[in-house]
């Protein structure tokens, strides 16, 4: 039996561009912690590619290898030491995505003995709230208004207007305001 050849799916011109991201992200983006540098973060993220809505806040210590594949709606936070992966975010309106959540945007495929990388999306849609530590997994939505427990990990869809929590994320209940 022949072993198939691992393919790099990977372009290099994305490699580079990642590169030159993270070499101005280590000087030019993450020293610049203070909240009153939140719009040079978001000004040097847009110049990479990002599409970020008006009164955004995005943590200096969140790790974005990809600023080309992010795009947050309005009024939007990326909370301290938040993870995103090499697949597209999108993030809707007013959506809290709390300290040290990992967005997983891309996973590998198992069907080959190669498992080479394979990249999809989350999204996450209006006044949804991520809480500390959750795991977001590659190809989920978030539905308008879930809320995501602290450490939940997700792995399929949410829907609309539900709490969920636990491993793997369970329906609490629906999401009533009053």
């Amino acid at each position: 039996m022949e072993i198939p050849k691992y393919i790099d799916t990977i372009p290099k011109s994305d490699k580079a561009y990642r590169l030159l991201w993270r070499i101005t992200s280590l000087f030019l983006f993450r020293p610049f912690s203070l909240s009153f540098f939140k719009g040079w973060r978001i000004f040097l993220l847009k110049l990479f590619g990002a599409k970020i809505g008006k009164y955004c806040n995005i943590y200096a210590s969140a790790y974005i290898p990809s600023p080309k594949n992010l795009t947050m709606g309005i009024h939007s936070t990326l909370g301290p030491q938040v993870q995103l992966h090499l697949g597209q975010t999108i993030i809707g309106n007013k959506v809290t995505v709390s300290q040290r959540t990992y967005l997983c945007s891309a996973t590998h495929e198992t069907t080959s003995l190669n498992v080479p990388l394979a990249i999809g999306e989350i999204k996450i849609e209006d006044f949804a709230w991520i809480a500390a530590e959750a795991f977001i997994m590659t190809n989920t939505v978030i539905g308008e208004g879930a809320i995501v427990g602290a450490r939940a990990v997700v792995v399929k869809d949410v829907e609309a207007w539900t709490i969920v929590a636990g491993n793997p994320a369970k329906l609490i209940k629906k999401r009533i305001l009053i």
